[in-house]
């Protein structure tokens, strides 16, 4: 019978010299026990660089000029964007679900309120999600921090998500609220079994018409500050799962670079 190679989300990355290396790590936003699989790995790698960069410099975040991405234009509540009727059910549905008052969330924008519901999903078993606890690891250890994205590109990035995009997808998420959290639960497995292609073709596939701005544009930005630091020091870098793999995906773009990418399956090979 043949064994079959344990996957991975933890990559290796260098031009010609294997010990002068980077790491490129796929994180996923949450607590959950499956989200922790590889984050020991992953420290390991930390350790061996000097620098750590997330999508974005945690640091630098500011909550309250955040809000201001995350509401609905003026004039306009949540109420608003559905019927009587469908707004009713899914008032109904999501707090006998998930213990939330959409009447409580009026004023926020449909994509916050799924990330919210997306998280209430999952049994939380750590204090932080992963992406902030290896930020905060990486930190403490006395890295170089960075963000590939700042602060204010992120805004703009979620600025540029037509309402009609968020109500469309809204509404789909909940028409079959069983269907709803197995996809999540599916994605959370996926993340544990370090199922990169898959993870990747179920972003590309919920983003729809918006994949360029969230996926693809995004990882050219991505790829090119990788580079930039590589040519720096040795360095860390964590950005969602979804952002590496495909033939626009971070991992695919270093290969065409010129970079050898290899799997870190172990510390044996870090």
């Amino acid at each position: 019978m043949e064994h079959k190679q344990p996957k991975t989300l933890l990559w290796k990355v260098y031009l010609k010299d294997p010990e002068i290396c980077h790491y490129v790590f796929g994180t996923i936003h949450t607590a959950t026990q499956e989200a922790m699989t590889f984050r020991a790995l992953a420290e390991a790698c930390i350790d061996r660089t000097s620098i750590y960069a997330g999508e974005m410099d945690l640091n630098a975040v500011d909550e309250k000029a955040m809000m201001k991405y995350l509401v609905l234009p003026e004039g306009t509540s949540l109420q608003d964007l559905f019927t009587v009727r469908k707004y009713k059910n899914l008032r109904k549905i999501i707090a006998k679900t998930y213990h939330l008052d959409l009447d409580d969330l009026n004023q926020f924008t449909p994509f916050y309120i799924s990330n919210i519901i997306a998280e209430r999903s999952l049994h939380r078993t750590a204090p932080t999600a992963l992406d902030h606890a290896l930020w905060t690891y990486a930190t403490l250890a006395g890295k170089e921090m960075h963000g590939l994205e700042s602060f204010e590109e992120q805004c703009e990035i979620m600025q540029q998500i037509p309402l009609e995009f968020q109500v469309k997808a809204f509404k789909n998420s909940f028409k079959n609220l069983n269907r709803y959290r197995k996809n999540i639960e599916r994605l959370n497995t996926l993340y544990a079994q370090g199922e990169l292609d898959r993870l990747y073709k179920a972003a590309k596939r919920s983003m729809g018409g918006i994949r360029k701005l969230m996926i693809y544009d995004r990882n050219k930005v991505m790829v090119e500050r990788c580079i930039a630091l590589f040519h720096q020091k040795s360095s860390f870098i964590a950005v969602g799962a979804a952002h590496l793999a495909g033939n626009k995906g971070i991992l695919p773009m270093l290969k065409r670079s010129g970079y050898t990418i290899k799997m870190v399956r172990s510390r044996a090979d870090i």
